[in-house]
């Protein structure tokens, strides 16, 4: 029960603060009475993290053959029911000791 009234206070805090925690730059919205602007402020948090996400570049994409792509499959299941087998050989071993 302590648990779930330390859930809702977080919850409730979170729901309270998250409209004045948000600083928005005033390039993504222009409307907002308080957003950062990066040209009054450029050493700003906010102006720098979206100055650093704005110049990443895009992950190449490898295409996949259906050949390739059955392949990798067929070795994640093939060592997923390995695994499995030798969890259960270890649990019968752990149950059944040999007897001398």
């Amino acid at each position: 029960m302590g648990c779930v009234k330390v859930l809702i206070l977080l919850t409730a805090i979170i729901y309270c603060l998250r409209h004045q925690v948000a600083a928005v730059t005033c390039d993504v919205a222009p409307l907002d009475p308080n957003c950062v602007s990066c040209i009054l402020n450029p050493t700003n948090t906010e102006c720098i993290t979206s100055t650093t996400t704005a110049t990443t570049t895009a992950a190449t994409v490898i295409s996949t053959t259906k050949k390739s792509r059955r392949r990798r499959i067929r070795t994640l299941l093939s060592s997923f029911f390995q695994r499995i087998q030798q969890r259960f050989q270890q649990i019968k071993n752990k149950l059944n000791p040999i007897i001398p």
